[in-house]
């Protein structure tokens, strides 16, 4: 199964639509704009669609860090194309195929296998959704996230079903996962049983984003 994810599940392009919560906790909470003409950040991004929140943590790097860019190749290049036409030149970008089992996590380990220490100060995880793919993600970022970093999540409470993957809109979603696997949500589960049961991160806003002590 190939190029079967849907093009028009939102209606925003570039820069219109961003997660408030995600970049409201980058700015104002994070102590990341007192340290960023002390030294360099790196940010990673896993799941970006058009780029509405890549450009505001662009944009709050001042080109004084790093962005790392995770999704299919294409939004990927859409994405960092629309960057450097607004002067942003330090994006770093990681497409997959739309292939049955490759994903940003291919790009993930090869990352880890080229650097082999932590490098990010903050992950947003906002990519498939599902166990299948952010568990191991999960698992993978953490590798990469430094101690005194973040980890955040969006969407604790979503689920396929309901969704704009809902097999009622897309019927390649009930040839991919089970009834449970679509009624289920799959975030908090990966919140619930990964990360609130480690002793190395700690809740900072609730159901969303994690500091990394260990």
């Amino acid at each position: 199964m190939e190029n079967w994810y849907p093009k028009n599940i939102i209606a925003g392009g570039f820069g219109e639509e961003y997660n408030i919560g995600t970049i409201d906790f980058i700015m104002h909470q994070s102590g990341f704009s007192e340290v960023l003409d002390k030294r360099t950040l790196n940010f990673a991004e896993v799941g970006i669609w058009k780029g509405g929140t890549s450009y505001k943590l662009a944009e709050f790097l001042e080109n004084k860090g790093t962005l790392y860019l995770f999704d299919y190749t294409d939004s990927v290049n859409y994405v960092i194309d629309r960057l450097n036409e607004k002067g942003f030149n330090n994006i770093k970008g990681f497409g997959s195929t739309q292939k049955y089992l490759d994903s940003y996590n291919w790009e993930l380990g090869k990352l880890i296998a080229g650097t082999n220490h932590p490098i990010f100060d903050y992950v947003f995880l906002d990519g498939a959704h599902t166990w299948a793919i952010d568990a191991l993600a999960f698992f993978l970022l953490d590798r990469l996230v430094k101690v005194g970093g973040y980890i955040d999540l969006d969407d604790y409470n979503w689920s396929l079903k309901g969704s704009s993957l809902d097999p009622e809109k897309i019927p390649e979603t009930e040839l991919l996962y089970t009834k449970e696997q679509i009624e289920s949500k799959q975030i908090k589960m990966i919140i619930d049983t990964l990360i609130l049961t480690s002793n190395n991160y700690i809740e900072v806003v609730k159901n969303k984003i994690y500091k990394k002590i260990l």
